[in-house]
């Protein structure tokens, strides 16, 4: 029953995903259609910037919130602690950001400062939406996240297409560049407010400890007054000693991952929007490969608590979960490297695509590819440490990548450009699967149990040699299909076609070759 609760859980976020990625190209596409490249480089450094800040804002209490909402005896006071802890965090985090946005000199006379003001409202309702997403994954109501994220994302682009189509194409007016941003901050309004309507009418607290109303979440803190009833200070406090360890694991793994394009136009003053036209369109696209491995563990988080005790099952699923993240980074990573150039041309124009003399978006995406298979890596030890509070060693780990990642950057930004960023990914991605992993499996009890999980569901070696060499074996015989194909690949409803055709024989395979269990 609960492995169908979570299956189901993880077919919502993953259909949400899969259209979110296909709005998300049309929104690449539109973006660079109808803006100039510089004006382009400006939209994707003011997204990027606030990312580093949104992350922080986030501190941790996604992944805090599902096991804390789930074991709660008095869940709405939980809730009412985690959404108050959020709020305010948000409110100090993006407020720094517009603070050092408007007093960095760097920054000055350029396009940036106003643009983050504007894009600012898209993180801070998309963060306090996420609670409310929390309230879905415990009770395994993710269609209702389906709906609201999908037209969320659906209106912004809607608007854009409007004002691509009635005309705005290649632009450098300023005026333009803000109503294309203004356009996903009133996305952002409306996924706060689809949210907030389904969780008031969501009745999880139906069994909650000290409280006799039924009809939904939010109706058990009628009103402000009522929210500030439910308001505990103790809580509140907890909460944050909690998440806050965890908060600046995920606060480092952004700035590993997302400071190159704020380092970008720092390092490079008098070219940073024609590098972040190139990279920052192109990354925007890797944090789909980089966020599905995120969503499908969130999905599971609930279950990894509850079998926590359970070595046998707990094994069984930690392999499951593991065999489950590898495919699925094989499969996002070699695609995106055989077919960098045609999803380079579906998403942009033929202007951000290499030449023999200069590189393009398509460098940065076969470059990035690499970065993607080692994140599904990442992630995985990431949330197992989560689950095991082991936040100390991944806090660790996760500064000390932060900082190769920025001393790289330093150094190979002014000489590469988007090019030494994409590189230093790699490098900081391979770091941290090898120190991760090396962690997760040496864990005491039972996940050190988990280590003849790695290669197999046995301890039998030669049936963990079998599966490490099917995953090899499926990974050669997907590449090769790939190569193949890109010849047919001649524009963008073939590519389009062959990309369904491709996920389909993929999954097949991963099937066929019982690649994960089916248990």
């Amino acid at each position: 029953m609960q492995t169908r609760k979570i299956a189901t859980s993880t077919f919502w976020q993953l259909g949400s995903q899969a259209v979110a990625m296909l709005i998300g190209i049309l929104s690449i596409k539109f973006v660079t259609t109808a803006l100039s490249k510089s004006m382009v480089g400006n939209y994707q450094t003011v997204y990027s910037y606030l990312q580093i800040f949104g992350i922080l804002a986030d501190f941790g209490l996604y992944a805090i919130a599902i096991r804390e909402l789930s074991t709660a005896k008095d869940k709405a006071k939980t809730f009412v602690s985690l959404f108050f802890l959020r709020a305010f965090i948000t409110v100090l985090s993006l407020g720094s950001a517009l603070a050092l946005v408007w007093a960095l000199p760097v920054f000055s006379g350029t396009p940036l400062p106003i643009g983050v003001s504007i894009a600012a409202l898209v993180p801070f309702f998309t963060l306090l939406a996420g609670m409310f997403r929390v309230v879905f994954q415990v009770s395994y109501k993710m269609q209702y996240v389906f709906i609201s994220e999908v037209i969320g994302k659906i209106l912004p682009v809607t608007l854009m297409a409007i004002v691509v189509f009635t005309g705005m194409r290649g632009s450098e007016n300023i005026e333009h560049y803000k109503l294309i941003l203004a356009f996903g901050s009133i996305g952002s309004i409306t996924l706060f407010i689809l949210s907030f309507w389904f969780a008031s009418r969501l009745p999880l607290l139906s069994k909650a400890k000290n409280s006799d109303l039924d009809n939904g979440l939010l109706s058990v803190c009628t009103g402000l007054s009522g929210w500030f009833a439910k308001f505990d200070k103790q809580e509140f406090g907890r909460l944050l000693r909690l998440s806050a360890p965890f908060g600046f694991a995920f606060l480092m793994t952004t700035i590993y991952r997302q400071s190159d394009v704020t380092l970008m136009a720092i390092l490079r003053p008098n070219d940073y929007d024609i590098q972040n036209a190139y990279y920052g369109t192109v990354l925007r696209l890797a944090d789909v490969g980089f966020l599905i491995p995120t969503f499908i563990l969130n999905s599971a988080l609930p279950m990894m608590s509850n079998l926590e005790g359970k070595k046998e099952e707990l094994n069984q699923f930690v392999h499951t979960l593991l065999y489950s993240l590898l495919s699925l980074g094989l499969i996002i990573s070699l695609t995106s490297y055989f077919w960098a150039r045609p999803i380079v041309r579906l998403i942009t124009r033929e202007s951000y695509l290499s030449t023999p003399v200069l590189a393009g978006s398509d460098t940065a995406l076969e470059l990035l590819s690499f970065s993607m298979f080692l994140s599904s890596i990442v992630t995985f030890c990431f949330y197992i440490l989560l689950t095991r509070r082991s936040w100390r060693r991944l806090l660790v780990v996760m500064t000390v990548a932060s900082v190769i990642s920025v001393g790289l950057n330093i150094v190979l930004i002014p000489m590469l450009g988007f090019v030494g960023a994409a590189l230093t990914s790699i490098i900081v991605h391979i770091v941290l699967s090898i120190s991760l992993s090396t962690i997760v499996f040496g864990l005491p009890g039972v996940f050190s149990v988990s280590k003849a999980t790695f290669h197999g569901a046995t301890s039998n070696t030669f049936a963990r040699l079998v599966q490490f060499a099917k995953l090899v074996a499926f990974g050669v015989i997907y590449s090769f299909l790939l190569v193949w194909t890109v010849p047919l690949l001649s524009g963008p409803i073939t590519t389009v076609l062959m990309g369904g055709v491709m996920m389909c024989v993929a999954g097949g395979l991963v099937w066929g070759m019982k690649l994960v269990s089916s248990e």
